[in-house]
């Protein structure tokens, strides 16, 4: 007896490296692995069209042979349409007074799954037709079978052969067992019906395995081991991401194999699926490790934290207060936190004393204090400061940028390994360690928690329309966006900082946590 157990497993999906080679959609179809303790997870497919469909070069023989047997035993015969096959599923049909045979050849179904078009209506019927003709006449009756492989679709987004085999048993094609190919061939007809009947799945397979059994395709000896065998379904939960973000999350390439192994952290990155996923507002995360995407995900889609860029709010004043410190201004030096030199109308919020030290404005992230702070050592200095931060053309950034403003806006990924780069526990000054003790005061004042050594510093942007978070240690960094809609949500930080709290438990963990002085 065939016995079937389900275990589940969730994966989502991170960035940094460059291909050497221009990617539009040449990666399509590649598989990702992440970490995951001592081995790799397939963590997704790269596909610009949000389907998970993995490429695969290599079809077993035998599977090939199964499905023409169970299938289409006059594949290698007909030219795409099997005249005889309609006949009979006709006659059956009405015999039964309802469809119980379809009569369509793996020609026409490879047809179906190419023209995406399941409706049972006649034009539909005509469509897949005349795509089957073409097909048989395009390729030979091999190649088919592989296009039909790499095509089928095995449910839950799950297309082709190679996919199915990463989803259903967490195995490469050349890795699956005669029974885990003859299950994936069970459940071909109805993938998502089967999966969730796994009694009537069972039986099914053992319809198929007779089948082959009776037509000499198996030996008596491996319809025993079909039958006895014990199973055990996967669900390894597979995502699809875009080609944009491949080149910040892979470590290595492998064209051959068609494999992308990417700097990515299986639970890393699980946490950060998670968090977006019970977000209440559209939300984006990045996790750095030493300057690694180690996680990430979106509402938007897998690209959006690298190629969504805005206004990063009051989360530059970190970088700043270390040049101003560093520039010559005094830790106990004031500077008027009510009005600027520049008399521009800047949004407070909360309640200062009229006059704050720098250490005092980036607690309360008073804008008027850096801008007066800024004035004095000079603006130019400050503006070349981040523009060597961000490696962007000091043209991008204006005296605006002191309150977060830039020219073509930083995205959250840039952001991030900002943070990474310039607080990273080897490169860490008396300036950077005393600016991270305020921005440790700030974490415990927003979220009232008590983490040694963690950092949070928050920014927004006008009518609150992105919220900012980056928050961490010197090891490692997370960048949070929350886009929001500000008619439903008006105060400075809403629900986002409960949101944080809620998750900091399983951001931090005490190997991660870096002492600074």
């Amino acid at each position: 007896m065939l016995y079937i157990s389900l275990r589940k497993y969730d994966v989502g999906g991170n960035a940094k490296r460059r291909h050497n080679k221009t990617m539009k959609n040449e990666l399509d179809g590649y598989v990702i692995y992440c970490k995951d303790s001592d081995r790799e997870t397939p963590l997704g497919v790269v596909s610009d069209s949000y389907d998970c469909k993995a490429i695969s070069d290599y079809v077993p023989t035998r599977l090939k042979n199964f499905l023409v047997e169970i299938e289409d035993r006059r594949f290698y015969s007909h030219n795409g349409i099997d005249f005889k096959g309609v006949s009979r599923a006709l006659v059956e049909n009405l015999k039964a007074g309802r469809i119980v045979q379809g009569g369509s050849t793996i020609s026409q179904q490879l047809a179906r799954n190419i023209i995406r078009d399941t409706r049972k209506t006649v034009t539909r019927k005509l469509k897949e037709t005349i795509k089957a003709v073409q097909i048989e006449k395009q390729y030979s009756k091999d190649e088919i079978l592989n296009l039909y492989f790499n095509n089928v679709y095995f449910g839950k987004n799950i297309w082709g052969l190679r996919t199915a085999g990463l989803y259903y048993f967490g195995k490469e094609v050349e890795k699956l067992t005669q029974t885990e190919l003859l299950y994936l061939l069970t459940i071909l007809r109805g993938p998502n019906y089967y999966s969730k009947r796994p009694e009537i799945t069972q039986k099914r397979y053992k319809t198929l395995n007779s089948i082959l059994l009776d037509r000499k395709v198996i030996s008596k000896n491996r319809f025993q081991k079909n039958l006895n065998s014990k199973l055990t379904v996967s669900e390894t939960q597979l995502s699809s991401f875009k080609n944009t973000a491949i080149p910040f999350i892979a470590n290595r390439i492998d064209d051959k194999r068609k494999t992308i192994i990417s700097s990515i952290d299986f639970k890393t990155q699980e946490f950060a699926r998670k968090f977006v996923s019970e977000s209440k507002y559209p939300v984006s995360i990045v996790a750095l490790r030493k300057g690694k995407i180690v996680g990430f995900a979106s509402s938007y889609g897998t690209d959006y934290p690298f190629i969504s860029k805005s206004n990063v709010g009051s989360t530059l004043k970190p970088f700043l207060y270390c040049h101003l410190r560093e520039s010559g201004i005094s830790e106990f030096e004031k500077f008027d936190a009510l009005k600027n030199n520049l008399y521009w109308e800047v949004r407070e919020v909360g309640y200062y004393k009229s006059q704050l030290n720098i250490q005092e404005a980036l607690f309360y992230s008073n804008n008027n204090s850096f801008l007066n702070a800024a004035s004095k050592v000079g603006f130019e200095t400050n503006l070349k400061f981040l523009s060597d931060i961000f490696n962007k053309p000091e043209t991008d950034f204006f005296p605006s940028s002191i309150l977060g403003a830039t020219k073509s806006g930083i995205s959250l990924y840039e952001l991030a390994l900002a943070y990474s780069s310039y607080f990273n526990s080897t490169s860490l000054t008396d300036t950077k360690t005393e600016c991270l003790s305020i921005l440790n005061k700030v974490f415990y004042e927003k979220l009232g928690l008590r983490i040694e050594n963690a950092f949070l510093k928050t920014g927004t942007t006008n009518d609150n329309k992105e919220r900012f978070a980056v928050l961490g240690n010197a090891d490692l960094v997370y960048a949070i966006l929350r886009n929001e809609n500000e008619l439903n949500d008006l105060s400075k930080e809403g629900s986002f900082m409960n949101q944080i709290s809620r998750n900091v438990s399983s951001m931090f963990k005490p190997d991660t946590n870096f002492v600074w002085i």
